[in-house]
């Protein structure tokens, strides 16, 4: 999960043809859900270039080394089923749309658990019927396998456009009760699409990732007598809208921190000076000549070193992190001509259109379907934030003080209009699910300590802990080189950043909870 608001071209691997296609960019502060959209789909589906899964150490379109789980994709199990869904439980329209759904019952022996997992803010992907953790667990128990596409992402959506009128069907509210209407009326479905009964004493476990792992958490809080359990990997269950927690773990994971952060003191002073000629030159420098406001050029800097830390996995033909900070040890640059050269390097090398990748408003006008990053991003401004700041003193900080929660949520009334509050909802958020002290029982909570989202997930608060696993008898989990929901779909030939340690505390835990009374 990411998000920073200014702009991103989006690349997304085509599903189709075996190519990688250019697609319409979308807002920066959209940029997570694309991302990670990018990332899952080139470990669990493949590279879109061979049409197979990625070759060990092959280098994805972000220039990451991609490691895949490795899987197998029976086609039978990609037929898309649609459940007839309310499109507002809570209101007065009482229309409804047809929200895909995937299914694997290939391991589901009678009386076994059923596992929903939520796609969260990308489209559903039928990788994970047969890949990923879920799809371990769902082997190696016996259970029954759902995949559910979220509201207003992928084909799923309640309307006919994406203007601001038409997103207030997309809340937290609405997505959770839209997995309670399924599991109650879900015997009926899954017989009716596959043929398979669910028995009346199968558990329901919720899986989730990033966000998802946050609706995995917040159903079990919730639906108590719906959902037995639930697994939440990399689960921000604390809403932020000055979330300056992030910038301080990509400190700490990245050896050369310290010379980024010299690089954007530098940089700030630069652009406080308000000298045209000496702005320009630098962003000539770093490639980004062609963006007009400031704010926008000192946010695109942060976007190698944040996705650099948050997808953060080992691979065999080198380390990502030690790549980046590779370009600060050229002694004879500054830090600030160091960053510069490194900018300029990935913009090239991306082929980016900075005009569109980093302009905060590009695209607000879009309303047509479709556009997955633009469905998250009015999720940030209404109720979650997320809003990746910079740390103030005397906390060390790699972005720059420019980048503020006012600027990055200044786009939110140019996408939306008087649809999004002035500020996002993270108060209410929080007090209604708990924040980092959710009131559940029978969770797996995962998170890797890597990653920057950690800082929003229940390691960030001892207390947390101690509540969660000893009064809560919840699991939690850590894996220490470990970044973003690296246990779900984490390649397993790595044993040494703690994932298959994790992958066995998850089952371990998963049949505990499910041996335990109703």
């Amino acid at each position: 999960m990411r998000v920073i608001s200014t702009r991103i071209l989006l690349l997304v691997l085509a599903c189709t043809g075996g190519l990688i296609q250019m697609v319409v960019s979308e807002p920066l502060a959209m940029r997570q859900a694309q991302l990670q959209r990018v990332w899952k789909e080139s470990l669990l589906k493949g590279d879109g270039m061979t049409g197979g899964l990625p070759e060990v150490g092959k280098v994805d379109i972000m220039g990451r080394h991609v490691q895949p789980v490795r899987a197998t994709e029976s086609p039978r199990l990609t037929t898309a089923y649609y459940f007839n869904q309310k499109t507002d439980h809570f209101g007065l329209n009482s229309s409804t749309f047809k929200q895909k759904i995937y299914i694997n019952a290939q391991h589901y022996t009678y009386g076994g658990p059923v596992y929903l997992l939520n796609s969260g803010e990308t489209p559903a992907s039928t990788s994970y019927l047969t890949g990923g953790e879920p799809y371990t667990l769902a082997k190696a128990t016996g259970g029954l396998l759902i995949i559910m596409e979220h509201r207003y992402y992928g084909t799923s959506y309640p309307v006919s456009d994406m203007s601001g009128r038409n997103m207030v069907y997309l809340t937290v509210e609405n997505a959770l009760e839209d997995m309670a209407n399924f599991i109650r009326n879900a015997q009926s479905f899954v017989k009716t699409v596959v043929g398979v009964t669910i028995s009346p004493d199968s558990k329901w476990v919720v899986t989730g990732g990033s966000y998802s792992a946050n609706l995995a958490t917040w159903m079990r809080l919730k639906y108590p007598e719906l959902v037995h359990a639930a697994y939440a990997s990399s689960a921000p269950v604390r809403a932020e809208d000055d979330f300056y927690q992030y910038d301080q773990v990509v400190g700490q994971a990245l050896p050369c921190a310290q010379s980024i952060a010299d690089a954007v003191s530098t940089l700030d002073l630069i652009l406080d000076s308000r000298n045209r000629t000496l702005i320009n030159s630098w962003k000539q420098a770093c490639g980004l000549g062609a963006l007009k406001d400031d704010a926008d050029f000192a946010g695109a800097l942060t976007d190698q070193m944040s996705n650099t830390v948050q997808y953060y996995m080992p691979t065999e033909n080198g380390d990502a992190i030690a790549t980046l900070c590779s370009w600060f040890s050229r002694t004879q640059n500054n830090p600030l001509q160091n960053l510069a050269d490194m900018m300029a390097a990935y913009v090239r090398s991306n082929n980016i259109d900075v005009v569109n990748a980093y302009t905060s408003n590009a695209g607000a006008d879009t309303i047509d379907l479709y556009q997955d990053g633009r469905s998250w991003f009015y999720q940030t401004c209404t109720q979650f934030g997320y809003w990746q700041t910079a740390p103030r003193p005397p906390l060390r900080r790699l972005r720059s003080r420019y980048m503020t929660a006012e600027w990055q949520s200044r786009p939110c009334r140019a996408f939306f209009g008087d649809a999004v509050p002035p500020q996002p909802d993270t108060a209410g958020i929080n007090e209604r699910y708990g924040g980092l002290m959710p009131n559940v029982t029978r969770v797996v909570f995962v998170n890797g300590l890597l990653d920057p989202w950690s800082s929003l997930s229940l390691p960030a608060d001892p207390m947390a802990v101690l509540k969660a696993t000893t009064q809560g008898q919840n699991a939690v989990i850590t894996m220490p080189r470990a970044s973003h929901v690296s246990d779900f779909y984490f390649a397993p030939a790595y044993t040494e950043f703690g994932v298959d340690v994790a992958r066995r505390q998850i089952l371990d835990a998963i049949v505990n909870f499910l041996g335990q009374e109703r």
